[in-house]
């Protein structure tokens, strides 16, 4: 790793009998006086962190051999390294396997693994899903000092700590030297932990072993050169084989991700139609978008409005991730773009699933947002899981919902005049999934375009439509557009009509108050609506759209 240069990148892997969780060293103990070149080792890997210049073409690296890479997640209790996320995500999605690490640095152990574990979950890492590697722990002097207050105890708290965080046993990046004068030669606190040791001196001598053990992982320059890298870049060998390495990262030995528990978290296991946005889309899905983009490490508005800016951004993406750069999302791009999250995650992709769900966008993947998914995935015949994963990403971006149980028997048509009778109304709320008005709410001369209108309204916002007031009498009939004349409906506002409510303030233009009311317009299927949140006198807050 780069010391003193760079912030010092980190990481480290090792083989692993995945069945039981234990890891296994390959190497017997001890250092050979005539240890093999590096260049004799099958598997290689990079690690990076923002001294690298960027962007990193992560298809390039790829496809000039390299199999894993470890990047730069954190360092102490505070700093978080501002390319990671962004890479970390590129790097799994170009096919290579990896993993953060954390610099040590100064600061409790426990309070650096806190930090680290926040900062890797928020990235979409649990190290469990296919291509994640390990988590790991770097130690290494600071300008030739040992970090301040770093000793085997609170090396031994970090440790803990990560591997009850992520449930597998950490790397630990380590050299004798740091061993003997920081930790005292006390190295039984490393006992289990697969080992990443630096080695730059020229021949072929392996690193010194640290507490008879041997290394998993070899660095073994600092001046390496990558295609797809623009600067040195750290280099590594790995001693086991690549299927082990394979296994180590949850990926089957032909190439394809190993079952996982959550079937949710995995890819979907046939091809989906995705929507294609491209300079001029609006709305939730740009939106969407735009977060997502911004989770790879893209600067830009969240505004909901496909232009240049978003445009740049996207060809950007795609250069990276070796796809056609043509600025429009298409299936590819947006499987390129999702990544899982979970209770717990936090970032610009919880605030992307979060327009979708409708529920707050503040980043934090919490209870809330759990119910919201869960609620979306049993609608949408997928698990329940509360797990955004692939499946879950497509039925919220491609609204691909599942076929309506049809109506009991065909509904007669409209009469003349477009209004529909109070059975019609009822079956074609039904064969869109609309349940039934609620209490004594009536459809009775809804007109037929009113119908259409709450129709588009859920397709567009994905959210449950609950009816609370139609053409029943004790509305106000002194205008045309009216509730007696089949122009207008009710909808919830509480508990899953926040839903709509998150939709329309976020989607639609609002526009001058009526009386102390707030306003929004917009046109769906070429229907107008006017949306306005109305508070009544006697209270029992609702919205009243008129549809025209």
């Amino acid at each position: 790793m780069r010391k003193n240069v760079r912030n010092l990148l980190l990481q480290a892997v090792a083989v692993a009998t995945v069945s039981t969780g234990a890891y296994t060293v390959v190497s017997a103990s001890g250092e050979s006086a005539n240890a093999a070149s590096p260049t004799s080792y099958a598997v290689r890997g990079i690690d990076t962190s923002h001294h690298n210049t960027h962007p990193i073409r992560w298809s390039s690296v790829k496809a000039s051999g390299e199999s894993f890479v470890f990047h730069k997640a954190t360092q102490g209790s505070r700093y978080r390294d501002p390319k990671f996320a962004g890479d970390f995500a590129a790097a799994l999605q170009a096919g290579l396997m990896a993993a953060p690490y954390h610099f040590y640095d100064a600061g409790t152990g426990t309070a650096q693994a806190s930090h680290f574990v926040r900062t890797a979950k928020a990235a979409g890492y649990d190290a469990k899903r296919p291509g994640q590697l390990p988590p790991v722990v770097d130690l290494e002097k600071l300008d030739g000092r040992c970090p301040a207050g770093v000793n085997s105890t609170q090396v031994a708290a970090f440790l803990t700590k990560t591997r009850q965080a992520f449930g597998v046993t950490p790397i630990v990046y380590i050299s004798k030297d740091f061993a003997d004068t920081c930790l005292r030669g006390k190295t039984t606190v490393l006992a289990n932990h697969p080992l990443w040791q630096p080695r730059y001196k020229s021949g072929s001598k392996e690193p010194a072993t640290v507490g008879g053990r041997s290394w998993s992982i070899w660095q073994y320059t600092e001046h390496g050169t990558v295609p797809g890298i623009r600067d040195d870049v750290d280099r590594n060998v790995y001693k086991g084989t690549l299927t082990q390495l394979r296994r180590l990262a949850h990926l089957a030995p032909t190439g394809r991700p190993a079952p996982t528990t959550p079937g949710n978290s995995t890819k979907p296991s046939s091809p989906k139609s995705w929507p294609v946005l491209k300079a001029g889309s609006r709305g939730t899905d740009a939106r969407t978008a735009q977060h997502l983009l911004k989770a790879a490490g893209h600067r830009l508005d969240t505004d909901g409005v496909f232009g240049p800016a978003t445009t740049s951004a996207v060809k950007a993406f795609q250069t990276r991730n070796g796809l056609q750069a043509d600025g429009v999302i298409g299936a590819d791009t947006w499987n390129k773009l999702i990544r899982t999250v979970r209770q717990g995650s936090t970032g610009e992709a919880v605030k992307a699933a979060q327009v979708q769900l409708g529920v707050k966008a503040d980043g934090a993947f919490g209870p809330a947002t759990t119910t919201a998914a869960k609620n979306f995935q049993t609608r949408n015949r997928l698990k329940a899981d509360g797990i955004v994963g692939p499946n879950t990403w497509n039925k919220l971006v491609a609204a691909t919902a599942p076929k309506p149980t049809p109506a009991p028997a065909p509904a007669p048509a409209p009469s003349s005049n477009g209004k529909l009778t109070q059975r019609q109304a009822l079956a074609q709320l039904a064969a869109a999934s609309i349940d039934r008005p609620v209490g004594r709410t009536s459809l009775t001369g809804v007109r037929a375009r009113t119908i259409q209108g709450v129709i588009a309204l859920k397709k567009a916002s994905r959210c449950e439509i609950v009816i609370t007031g139609g053409t029943e009498s004790g509305h106000s009939t002194t205008t045309k557009y009216s509730h007696s004349n089949g122009y207008k409906l009710d909808l919830r506002t509480r508990t899953e009509g926040k839903c709509v409510t998150n939709w329309i303030k976020k989607t639609q233009s609002k526009g001058k108050p009526r009386g102390k009311d707030a306003r929004w317009y917009g046109t769906l299927g070429g229907i107008n609506m006017e949306f306005v949140y109305e508070v009544p006198r006697s209270g029992g807050v609702h919205w009243d759209i008129t549809f025209k």
